[in-house]
């Protein structure tokens, strides 16, 4: 028999009143996804993005995202390669740079306990790319560090 006048009652059938009203309590957010920046770091939304990490002579800067979550990354930027000269050093000097606007896109979702990780950079250039083409794909394979 329940005893109406005990002040836990309310307390106890409180989760069962609320999934009956269809007022669950809401869900834990997933943690943003991820892209492994050259140094392992898990960066949400960086402003630039280094492809190939041992010359440096390939980025993707100055980038504005439009939209980044668990199924997508989306935004604007500019590839800037420079076509280095490799003189045995470990950096790439007296190379011309130049830049391409392109439209950003994240894909290649790769999910681990608690993170999700972009391993795919997709652009799609406004006129044209590197070798006058009108599209690139990357991929991002840096290791992730200690978290």
């Amino acid at each position: 028999m329940v005893d109406a006048s005990d002040p836990t009652l309310m307390l106890r059938f409180a989760p069962l009143l609320l999934l009956a009203a269809g007022l669950a309590a809401p869900a834990t957010a997933a943690p943003q996804p991820v892209l492994v920046d050259c140094q392992g770091r898990g960066v949400v939304k960086p402003e630039s993005i280094q492809i190939g990490c041992a010359t440096g002579s390939v980025l993707i800067s100055g980038i504005r995202w439009t939209r980044w979550d668990l199924n997508t990354a989306r935004g604007e930027g500019e590839l800037v390669v420079n076509s280095c000269i490799y003189n045995g050093g470990p950096i790439c000097v007296e190379g011309k740079t130049t830049s391409y606007p392109a439209q950003i896109s994240l894909a290649g979702q790769a999910s681990g306990p608690g993170i999700t990780v972009f391993s795919e950079v997709r652009l799609t250039f406004k006129n044209q790319g590197p070798a006058a083409l009108n599209r690139g794909v990357y991929k991002i394979d840096n290791p992730l560090g200690p978290r």
